[in-house]
């Protein structure tokens, strides 16, 4: 039977994934702005850039010989050739699933046969995947065409002829966008979680949740389960000014965390939350978000709270040291 991880040995890979983020800081936005083309949803682009950095943090930290050398001299094109490998292996298992499909069909380009149900704009249902790719890499990114290539096992003539097409099939026009894994919390359900945070009340949050409930930070962390969550104590403990609200993102309900100042609204926030036999057993937050939170904070007539990318290790070491969850009697 092996042996647990230590907590020495814990801080130590929690510090090298923060300086990981910090190193790769300046090419965040760009990502972030590549995978929302590509995706169509501000929440889908967040997760496939978080998705991106930790494969891109996985290989530069095995020493893979190739894959951490690329990491290290070129990191935006190697998160960018994360990204879009993830996204077109997302849309071959779409394809397959709503087709019912074992594999892409014999003597056809791979690329070239995925359907992509759920996209967020008219681009998606003209371009092949290639295409949307080549067209977001160079008119996001501003690679050049040889880059391009690299990153889309391609030639550059392909390239040229990829953006060509792109160019010409181009539209404006969106849809709505791809809903979360999970069952969506109803409104009323998510109205009762808000309730309870606003309320500070410890046992009315634990109430809306279920036993194995699962928590996530998007590029922080998580836990499972309600029993002692340091999640809940740190944000029911949070200063009385702020306070949560139901609103509508991508056609989808969410609880945001707002602060009210001079009769405007800043944005900390989001939470996500999944339901299952009535009460939320997922909770996806996105806080040390800057992109998105900026996004929707746009689309709701807010300022944005920008938090960066990360707590840095020592409050969070402290906040774990100290913790202390009253409903427990600790």
């Amino acid at each position: 039977m092996s042996e647990p991880i230590t907590d020495e040995t814990a801080r130590a890979l929690r510090r090298a994934w923060f300086e990981y983020l910090d190193t790769i800081e300046p090419v965040r936005p760009k990502l972030h702005a590549y995978c929302l083309k590509l995706t169509g949803s501000v929440f889908d682009a967040e997760d496939l850039v978080q998705e991106a950095l930790l494969r891109g943090f996985a290989a530069t930290a095995r020493g893979d010989a190739f894959r951490g050398r690329d990491m290290i001299q070129n990191a935006r094109a190697y998160l960018s050739r994360i990204a879009t490998n993830l996204w077109l292996d997302e849309q071959r298992r779409a394809r397959r699933e709503s087709t019912g499909d074992a594999a892409d069909r014999p003597g056809e380009p791979r690329d070239m046969a995925i359907v992509t149900p759920g996209a967020g704009a008219a681009l998606f249902e003209r371009m092949a995947p290639q295409e949307r790719a080549a067209l977001v890499l160079k008119d996001v990114f501003d690679f050049s065409l040889e880059e391009i290539a690299t990153i889309l096992s391609t030639t550059t003539g392909a390239v040229k002829s990829a953006l060509n097409r792109g160019r010409g099939k181009l539209a404006e026009r969106r849809r709505p966008a791809t809903p979360p894994r999970g069952q969506p919390a109803s409104p009323a359900l998510i109205d009762r979680f808000i309730a309870a945070f606003n309320a500070r009340d410890i046992e009315a949050v634990t109430a809306v949740l279920s036993e194995s409930v699962v928590y996530e930070a998007r590029g922080v962390g998580g836990e499972i389960g309600k029993d002692g969550a340091i999640w809940i104590e740190v944000n029911v403990a949070r200063p009385a000014g702020v306070r949560w609200e139901r609103h509508t993102v991508e056609g989808e309900d969410v609880a945001v965390g707002v602060v009210e100042r001079n009769g405007r609204k800043t944005l900390l926030g989001i939470s996500r939350l999944e339901e299952a036999d009535g009460v939320i057993s997922r909770h996806v937050g996105y806080f040390f978000a800057p992109e998105t939170l900026a996004l929707v904070a746009d689309a709701l007539g807010m300022h944005a709270a920008n938090h960066g990318y990360h707590q840095d290790p020592e409050t969070l070491e402290r906040m774990i040291a100290d913790s202390r969850l009253p409903w427990r009697g600790a």
